[in-house]
């Protein structure tokens, strides 16, 4: 288990006080949780080298409804862009139907884009509610997109869609336009930047809070994010109505 330790140091660089301690993991592998390690193997299908990532989660509780929640999902820098999380997440995903339970949910930034990609594009999960501040943070508010995955069936792929709907957030050059909370249509579209991170602090601030007005707003009146559509070097959150 100390080696899940190293692990949030490498894909994070948490500091001691923010790594989850191995005592939790241990615990929750034998109460219920998924604890799962990933490790290079050789030809011989034999192990060959430290774990390179790591999935984990718990089951959750609420309104007498029973789910599974992933909590951490790492992997060192050098293992990003192959494949590793979404088998890391598939391999999850198997184990919860073993445990006879079909929902998945986690939490993700929605200024990251490459995230939303993966979580809404190759796993085919969708974002259900906004989070203002999940996270105490120092600078910049950590909220979050709850995402719920349907793990009782198989997702595949899809292409990014192009953006067809209601624009009710989007750019004006790198700042995000005022948000339309008015709209009324079976889909709407919210840019995201590419590069939210890579902005000026007070543009990222600015994206955070016009996303947190526009996903919350929309999220909370009957809509969830389904996929992310490109259009060139544009993103764009795809909200569509749920029943």
């Amino acid at each position: 288990m100390v080696v899940l330790e190293d692990l949030q140091r490498a894909a994070w660089g948490y500091s001691e006080t923010a790594v989850h301690p191995r005592n939790i993991f241990r615990i929750h592998a034998h109460l219920g949780g998924v604890v799962a390690a990933a490790f290079p193997v050789d030809e011989t299908d034999e192990e060959c080298g430290p774990a390179f990532g790591f999935v984990y989660g718990f089951p959750a509780y609420q309104d007498g409804r029973i789910w599974h929640h992933s909590h951490l999902l790492a992997l060192r820098p050098d293992w990003r862009g192959h494949g590793a999380a979404a088998a890391l997440k598939h391999h999850q995903a198997r184990r919860v139907r073993e445990m006879g339970l079909t929902k998945v949910t986690w939490t993700f930034d929605p200024l990251v884009a490459r995230n939303a990609r993966f979580n809404l594009g190759k796993l085919g999960a969708r974002a259900v509610s906004y989070h203002p501040e999940w996270y105490v943070a120092e600078d910049l508010p950590a909220d979050r997109l709850m995402m719920e995955w349907d793990v009782s069936t198989e997702h595949s792929e899809r292409p990014p869609p192009k953006p067809e709907g209601v624009r009710v957030l989007e750019a004006q050059g790198q700042t995000p336009s005022a948000p339309e909370l008015s709209a009324d249509a079976p889909k709407l579209l919210a840019e995201v930047p590419l590069n939210a991170f890579e902005l000026p602090s007070p543009l990222t601030l600015a994206w955070r809070l016009a996303l947190r007005d526009v996903l919350g707003h929309y999220l909370a009146s009957g809509y969830a994010v389904t996929d992310l559509a490109r259009e060139g070097e544009r993103a764009f959150y795809v909200l569509e109505r749920v029943e």
